[in-house]
């Protein structure tokens, strides 16, 4: 039988603290992400990242900054809407734009066969008008948008 003596005890307890502080400080430090190096306008944005069907997703670089972000998504579906038309940005209008919250993750506008997260869920409604027509999107707050092709209730204005 090896006996094992108290500095030796000493030592495995110190290489051990060791490894975990090592562990603990990896866990801790910041992952850098290689900067872009090519900047696109919103429309790029909007045309690169649709979504077979009505939802856009926004890639996480992409979310709109608090004091812009309605502007932002703004911007984003009237991409979309002339995308849609195939018209230019110029002919698009915007009627009218408002926080609401919405009554459940399908912002309202749900689609056939779809589950969604009964949750209010706070978000904008943006109304465009071309010729007009009106064209009603809804978002949640920064990652994505529907066109709302046939809206049911009147969302929750956000008090």
């Amino acid at each position: 039988m090896v006996k094992i003596t108290r500095k030796v005890e000493i030592h495995v307890s110190k290489i051990i603290l060791l490894g975990w502080m090592i562990v603990l400080m990896e866990a801790c430090t910041p992952v850098a992400t290689p900067a872009t190096s090519q900047a696109t306008s919103p429309a790029e944005n909007a045309a690169a990242t649709a979504i077979q069907g009505v939802g856009t997703q926004m890639n996480p670089s992409e979310t709109p900054s608090s004091p812009s972000r309605l502007e932002t998504l703004i911007e984003m579906v009237k991409a979309d809407l002339a995308q849609r038309l195939s018209l230019t940005g110029e002919q698009i209008h915007v009627v009218d734009s408002a926080e609401v919250e919405w009554s459940d993750s399908s912002l309202d506008c749900p689609q056939p066969d779809m589950l969604y997260t009964q949750v209010i869920t706070p978000g904008y409604r943006i109304l465009l008008e071309v010729n007009g027509q009106l064209y009603e999107y809804h978002s949640n707050r920064d990652a994505y948008f529907v066109y709302c092709e046939n809206p049911g209730l009147p969302p929750i204005p956000k008090p």
